[in-house]
């Protein structure tokens, strides 16, 4: 935990394993770009703190978010994203987006059109952007280099590949100087995901959830069990039950232990509390993921169990 006091931005850029220093170099690159872009942004409030940091992670096309994130099954791209204000708890939602770069804006867009929110799936996700003036693209645009090659390795491999070429998902989330709190998410979900499969991400309390006075968490990883467990807003609960922020991140962690398989570990959290105190936690192999205040106190970070 870190502790401290007052306005702070927290950012991760997945949970998961990687098979290369390039990536990982690449990935704690993304991570402290997407915090000097948010961070510029705090004085303007918590939510434009980490829309702007998730927005950067979207546009940097190692991570698992926007363009060049992990293809589905049919080589194509479907996105995530989520949106909650902590202020008011309104969040806004979208599933399946393949013709913007940026979906956690269509996302925060959402979030202003009703008292709770909104959540979008296709085909309507797919005319949000020109609803909200935001650029849309077309969906090769999506696909990297790079991700095409690992579907295609993968769609080629005689078994299952062992390691994750991508940390899962990206997010933010801040305290601003007014003791408001937001929590943003991305992701392009898990590699070679049936298409339309729904994961964490885009689910209020399962990928993200913001409350003022209790705290903001954005999780990371197996996005079945996630939901499951209501993981994000199982975190802040805990705080509002008087739980130290420690300990609620380790015990929500815990709780995922019992989901069977393989991939039952692989998963994190970020979680910031109303006074200012910072976590970053996982039980998967790896995390990137770091933090920043206004003044120059900032670190970035690669975790490993």
């Amino acid at each position: 935990m870190v502790n401290g006091e007052g306005p702070v931005l927290v950012v991760h850029g997945g949970a998961g394993e990687l098979d290369s220093e390039d990536d990982r170099r690449l990935y704690l690159q993304g991570v402290g770009e997407a915090l000097d872009a948010g961070l510029r942004e705090l004085q303007r409030g918590a939510t434009a703190a980490v829309l702007s940091a998730v927005e950067h992670m979207e546009r940097h096309t190692i991570m698992n978010a926007g363009r060049g994130a992990a293809l589905c099954a049919d080589g194509t791209v479907a996105l995530d994203a989520g949106f909650m204000d902590g202020a008011t708890r309104r969040y806004g939602a979208v599933t399946g987006v393949r013709n913007c770069v940026t979906p956690v804006l269509l996302a925060e867009r959402l979030s202003h059109e009703g008292d709770f929110g909104r959540f979008v799936a296709p085909p309507c996700a797919d005319t949000l952007a020109a609803q909200f003036g935001l650029p849309a693209c077309e969906p090769d645009s999506l696909v990297s280099d790079r991700a095409r090659r690992i579907w295609e390795s993968r769609c080629a491999a005689a078994r299952p590949v062992s390691r994750t070429p991508w940390l899962d998902t990206v997010g933010a989330v801040a305290l601003d100087v007014d003791g408001h709190l937001a929590a943003a998410v991305s992701t392009g979900g898990m590699s070679m995901k049936r298409p339309g499969r729904v994961g964490d991400s885009p689910v209020v309390g399962g990928g993200f959830f913001a409350r003022d006075g209790v705290g903001a968490c954005v999780t990371t990883g197996v996005g079945e069990v996630l939901m499951r467990e209501g993981s994000a807003r199982r975190c802040v609960q805990l705080l509002s039950g008087g739980a130290p922020p420690a300990r609620a991140a380790q015990q929500v962690l815990a709780e995922l232990a019992d989901f069977p398989g393989d991939l039952r570990g692989a998963s994190g959290l970020i979680l910031v509390s109303p006074a200012g105190e910072v976590i970053l936690d996982h039980s998967s192999r790896e995390m990137s993921g770091g933090w920043a205040r206004p003044g120059g106190a900032r670190r970035v970070t690669h975790l490993w169990r």
